[in-house]
């Protein structure tokens, strides 16, 4: 993939380091900074940014790459796509640029653009409705709330959104694809109709998909966009692009349970809130609030349903480990009537009276005692982090009044009875000792000093090389006429590669001091190497005029060295 014009002034404009901050919690760590891994489940942080050579790597799975690669593997996005939303976000135009993806590109461009025309359509469709807009002011959503959510209305009539979209040029295909319409008989409808609706968006603030609610008693009473290319209801968060920012500046993320939940916090100042779409929190969800922020709390009402919800939310936020709170609301309570009848003072004040796990399982319980510590110890053997699991049983035993070493040896009987989960995809892209490790050096060693290209060219053979990867980048290097940076190796090696790179850049595996040393100790490896193959090959051909020639080669080289 090569990174010419277009997407070459997108990276001197964009800043990977900022842009990768708003998906994952980055901390200083020397000249780089580190972080979790988006692209796989870890404990501890291997994912690097270098702010210098402004790209990353993971040491755990080995995904390494510049802004555009990051962007595509953490939102599934092809290379145009990619391209197109840096451009915007860099405020470059890009009339001429053709993403060259492919239909799956093009669909996914269309159902965006639907989207965001839709969520156009209904905004207006609200300033023009009475009946809605007074819904709204009853239900206590001020205009500014109105305006950051982009809350509009579908109207009740059978087709109104399809014909306005067909005015704009999109097909019923696309309409249909994007969940939009639906079929009836032989045409199509609306599929949201009488509803106020609540624009679904990405983290990236594209619209894809929507929640409409009506305004009756009528059923059901919310309606959502149902899955399409765009969109999966168990990778969503409601609020997440809002929210994002709030929750690493504060922390920790508030879960709620609903559109008007999430709104009506932001309007009393409560920033750093989401809501699952689904009725139940996926690993999905919390892999992306983990990114932000080690701790969450749930926040729900004290009813039975909603206990009965928090102990089920609770168990797997504790799975997924992340620092789990619960606030129990006032029976009949959600945060939208708690706030509307308290105010945001009572709402903090009762933020900082949550309950930890354990003290939430253990005062909720219903069952006997014996029963509600063999619930605690099974949501504790399920922790991956041994840290967070010591805190965990160090609570249980001082809330239960049972031993902690009798409760230890309960937790080992449970972690007994599930095999522990290993990670399973590729390492890190430089092992310790790999075959032909002298090739790995030396390209680390160009990487590192790329005024040394000269010199190591001049005396390489790209013909010896044995691994394919990095020969086929040392054969690019060769007739490569521009300045050799990290950033112009990235674009020279395949899509395959790139994690190579990218992993030699931030770990080189060689001290700096001693450059000039490597790169000839590397240089002579491969040449011995070759030399013994040729030999090898020599002696089973019983060809002695290449077995004299060799010979000859190698007591030159060793009077070099003695020299």
């Amino acid at each position: 993939m090569k990174s010419e014009g277009l997407p070459e002034e997108i990276k001197s404009r964009l800043d990977i380091v900022e842009f990768i901050s708003d998906y994952v919690h980055l901390k200083k760590s020397g000249q780089n900074l580190k972080g979790l891994c988006p692209f796989h489940t870890e404990k501890t942080p291997s994912f690097m940014v270098s702010p210098e050579k402004q790209i990353f790597h993971c040491f755990g799975c080995g995904t390494g790459g510049d802004i555009i690669t990051f962007l595509m593997k953490q939102e599934n996005l092809s290379f145009g796509e990619a391209v197109a939303y840096l451009a915007k976000k860099a405020g470059i135009s890009m009339p001429a640029f053709q993403s060259g993806e492919g239909a799956s590109s093009e669909k996914r461009t269309a159902l965006l653009r639907a989207n965001d025309e839709a969520s156009k359509y209904y905004v207006n469709n609200l300033k023009n409705s009475s009946g809605a807009s007074a819904y709204l002011k009853k239900r206590g959503l001020a205009g500014e709330s109105l305006e950051i959510f982009s809350i509009g209305f579908a109207s009740g009539d059978k087709d109104s959104l399809l014909k306005h979209l067909k005015k704009l040029g999109f097909p019923e295909s696309v309409m249909k694809d994007a969940g939009l319409i639906a079929a009836e008989g032989k045409g199509y409808r609306d599929w949201f109709r009488g509803r106020i609706m609540f624009p679904i968006c990405n983290t990236r603030n594209d619209v894809i998909a929507f929640g409409g609610r009506v305004m009756d008693n009528s059923q059901p009473k919310y309606l959502n966009t149902q899955e399409t290319a765009v969109f999966k209801k168990s990778d969503t968060l409601y609020g997440i692009h809002l929210a994002k920012d709030e929750i690493r500046k504060k922390g920790y993320a508030l879960i709620v349970e609903g559109y008007l939940d999430v709104i009506v916090c932001h309007q009393y100042g409560f920033l750093n809130v989401v809501a699952p779409l689904v009725t139940e929190l996926t690993t999905k969800h919390l892999r992306k609030l983990k990114l932000l922020a080690r701790q969450a709390i749930l926040v729900f009402d004290s009813d039975d349903a909603g206990i009965a919800a928090a102990r089920r939310s609770l168990a797997f936020i504790c799975e997924n480990d992340l620092h789990a709170k619960v606030l129990l609301l006032p029976k009949g309570d959600d945060p939208d009537s708690f706030l509307k009848k308290n105010g945001s003072e009572a709402f903090r004040s009762a933020l900082h009276h949550t309950m930890s796990a354990m003290e939430f399982i253990l005062k909720t319980a219903k069952g006997e005692h014996t029963e509600t510590v063999h619930e605690a110890l099974g949501i504790i053997s399920s922790v991956h982090d041994k840290i967070l699991a010591d805190e965990l049983l160090g609570e249980l035993s001082d809330r239960s009044g049972i031993h902690e070493a009798v409760l230890r040896s309960e937790l080992d009987r449970f972690r007994k009875k599930t095999a522990p989960e290993q990670f399973s995809g590729k390492r890190a892209a430089f092992p310790v000792a790999p075959p032909h490790r002298e090739e790995y050096l030396l390209l680390s060693a160009l990487i590192a000093c790329p005024e040394k290209a000269g010199s190591i060219l001049s005396e390489l053979n790209t013909e010896d090389l044995q691994n394919t990867a990095i020969k086929a980048i040392f054969r690019k290097v060769k007739t490569f006429s521009g300045e050799i940076t990290p950033e112009s190796l990235l674009d020279l090696a395949e899509e395959k590669d790139r994690t190579l790179i990218t992993g030699l850049t931030l770990n080189p595996g060689f001290d700096p001091e001693h450059v000039d040393r490597n790169i000839t100790d590397c240089l002579q490896t491969i040449k011995r190497k070759k030399d013994e193959e040729k030999r090898i090959q020599a002696e089973e051909a019983n060809n002695a005029e290449i077995l004299n020639s060799l010979l000859k080669e190698k007591r030159k080289r060793i009077k070099g060295i003695k020299e």
